[in-house]
C-alpha cells in the first residue's frame, strides 16, 4: 500500500500522542509495550498488515487531542452512534469505526489537558444518558508508564484477521478505499473549542487524584511496615476509580483483560478489589496488588518493592 509521506505523517500525528515508545498487538489480541521510538515505517507496516499498533491517548505532558468512546457490544455501539448523530446535527464532527465487537466513536479536539478531555467525554455521555461506556483517555494524567491506548485504526486486528474501516451514519464506507480513508483522517475535522467550553461549563469538577481520602479500618492497628500503612490507610475504591470507571456499587470493566461484562468489583467495606473472570493470574487484593498489575500491564516492573516505593510517594504516606 503506497501512501503519500505527508498523508502518512498527518495520520500518525492525528492519532498518535507520543513517539518515544509504542504498543504492539500480539496474535492472541493483547498488547506488549515496546520502549523504542515509533517511526513512520512502523505506521506503514501497520497499514500493510505486518504489525498492529496501539495509539496512546495522552502525551508525556498529559495532553490529549482526541477522545474515543469504546463500545464493547452492538447495543452499546448503537447508543454511541446515536450520540454521534446528535452531535452531527449540531455540526460537531465524529468518526465512527466498527470493530470486532461493537466499535469506536472518535472526537478530535484542540489540545486539552487529560482532565478536561475526560470531563468533556464524561459529560457528553451523561447528557445522552449512556452508562458503562469506556472512555479514552482512561487517565487524567500519567502516574507511571504511558497510560491507556486504543488500537490504531485501519490496521489488521491480529485476533480476527480483519481490517475495520470507518463508516458514515448510514453504514456506508467513509471513503471507497483504505488509502482514501487514511487521507481523510490525516486532517480530521476537530470539535470547536467553543462547544467544548460549553460542555465543560456543565461538567463536574474533577476530584484530586492524589492523595486519596484516608481509609480508616476499624479495630486495625495502623502497622509498622510500609505495606501495612498503605493497606490500612488508602481507600481502594478512591484509588482504583482514577483508573477504572466504577459505578456506585463498585463494579466496572476489568482493566487487566478484554472485559465487557463488568467483571471487576471493589468491596468498599473490606477495602479490596476482585475480578470474577479469568485474568490468567490471581485477580484481587489490596491497592498494592492492583498497582503491581497496573504497572505490569503498562510495561513497567511489577516488583513489589518498587511498587511500594512508588505508592508511598504518590500517596504522601
Amino acid at each position: 500500500m503506497e501512501i503519500n509521506p505527508l498523508v502518512l505523517e498527518g495520520y500518525a500525528r492525528a492519532f498518535i500522542s507520543r513517539f518515544d515508545r509504542y504498543a504492539i498487538q500480539k496474535p492472541e489480541g493483547d498488547y506488549g509495550a515496546v520502549k523504542h521510538p515509533l517511526t513512520l515505517h512502523h505506521v506503514e507496516q501497520h497499514f500493510r498488515g505486518e504489525i498492529t499498533l496501539g495509539a496512546y491517548a495522552l502525551t508525556p505532558q498529559n495532553h490529549a487531542h482526541w477522545i474515543c468512546f469504546d463500545a464493547d457490544d452492538d447495543d452499546m455501539f448503537t447508543h454511541v452512534q446515536e450520540l454521534a448523530k446528535e452531535l452531527a446535527n449540531q455540526a460537531i464532527p465524529a468518526y465512527i469505526e466498527p470493530s470486532r465487537r461493537g466499535g469506536h466513536v472518535w472526537l478530535f479536539t484542540p489540545p486539552l489537558s487529560g482532565t478536561d478531555a475526560r470531563r468533556f467525554g464524561k459529560q457528553l455521555l451523561a447528557e445522552h444518558h449512556i452508562e458503562h461506556m469506556e472512555l479514552y483517555p482512561k487517565q487524567s494524567s500519567l502516574i507511571t508508564g504511558p497510560g491507556s491506548f486504543v488500537r490504531l485504526p485501519l490496521g489488521i486486528h491480529r485476533k480476527s484477521g480483519r481490517r475495520y474501516h470507518f463508516v458514515t451514519f448510514t453504514g456506508e464506507p467513509l471513503a471507497p478505499t483504505i488509502r482514501e480513508q487514511i487521507a481523510i483522517l490525516a486532517t480530521p475535522e476537530r470539535v470547536p473549542q467553543t462547544f467544548i467550553d460549553h460542555i465543560l461549563s456543565s461538567a463536574p469538577e474533577a476530584k484530586p487524584v492524589f492523595p486519596t481520602p484516608r481509609f480508616q479500618r476499624k479495630n486495625v492497628i495502623t502497622g509498622d511496615t510500609p505495606s501495612e500503612r498503605i493497606k490500612n490507610r488508602v481507600s481502594v475504591y478512591d484509588f482504583v476509580s482514577q483508573y477504572v470507571e466504577l459505578d456506585q456499587s463498585g463494579r466496572g470493566l476489568c482493566p487487566f483483560h478484554d472485559d465487557h461484562v463488568q467483571s471487576f468489583s471493589v468491596n468498599q467495606q473490606d477495602n479490596y478489589w476482585n475480578c470474577f473472570a479469568e485474568c490468567g493470574k490471581p485477580s484481587g487484593g489490596s491497592v498494592i496488588d492492583f498497582w503491581m498489575r497496573w504497572r505490569e500491564t503498562h510495561g513497567e516492573s511489577a516488583d513489589f518493592k518498587l511498587t511500594i516505593v512508588e505508592l508511598i510517594g504518590l500517596l504522601n504516606l
